[in-house]
């Protein structure tokens, strides 16, 4: 009974520094790209006066078409 539950305390302490090396890597990760892609965020940022009464067609497309370059990387 002894060698099991050494055994579980093995496995779970295994398990546990797995994950928590797992989880340190994958933040440093997201941050290292996050900082590399920072710049290329706001280069295409261009600012449109969007009148709140009116409907205005035409810069609405030109929002749905920055929108769709920042999503397909056009």
């Amino acid at each position: 009974m002894n060698d099991i539950v050494i055994s579980g305390i093995n496995l779970m302490l295994t398990g546990m520094i797995t994950v928590f090396i797992f989880l340190t890597t994958l933040i440093l990760l997201i941050n290292t790209v996050a900082s590399l892609f920072e710049n290329d965020i706001t280069k295409g940022s261009i600012s449109i006066d969007v009148p709140k009464t009116q409907n205005h067609i035409e810069e609405h497309k030109k929002i749905i078409k920055l929108i769709q370059k920042r999503i397909f990387n056009e």
